[in-house]
């Protein structure tokens, strides 16, 4: 979650809270405390691994404020909406390089698995879309995959 892209999300938005789903940064205590440090002061900020996220899914549908959950990768989003259900659309904002990955934008870098789960998050009717920041031109990348 990088605080620039953050608070330009959050103000295009018009965000309250923000909802993060990484069980890596949920069981590191510096990444925690630098989300809470990089988050604008008006806005809330719950962080979960995504088991936790999983068995909190009823009260994550009832949050009265404008909300945007943040993934830390693709397979944890995939199991978090397995049992969530279909949303709209998902923003891929940014993954990184490493092997085995292809890309498919500036900062989008897929690995095969990451292609299949985001083929089957596109099957439930999701809309999946790569933009960084609300000025950049966004991208489609259902037919992509």
């Amino acid at each position: 979650m990088h605080g620039q892209v953050v608070f330009s999300w959050t103000k295009a938005l018009g965000i309250e809270r923000i909802v993060v789903i990484d069980t890596g940064t949920a069981n590191d205590e510096f990444k925690r405390m630098s989300l809470k440090l990089s988050k604008p002061a008006d806005v809330k900020l719950s962080l979960f691994t995504v088991e936790q996220a999983i068995e909190r899914i009823p009260k994550i549908k009832a949050l009265k404020e404008n909300t945007m959950l943040i993934f830390g990768n693709v397979g944890e989003t995939y199991k978090f909406f397995q049992t969530f259900g279909a949303v709209p659309e998902i923003n891929y904002g940014g993954i990184l390089d490493r092997p085995g990955a292809t890309r498919y934008s500036n900062a989008i870098y897929l690995t095969d698995e990451e292609v299949e789960q985001s083929r089957q998050l596109a099957s439930m009717g999701i809309s999946l879309f790569m933009q960084q920041v609300p000025t950049s031109k966004k991208e489609i990348l259902n037919h992509k995959l």
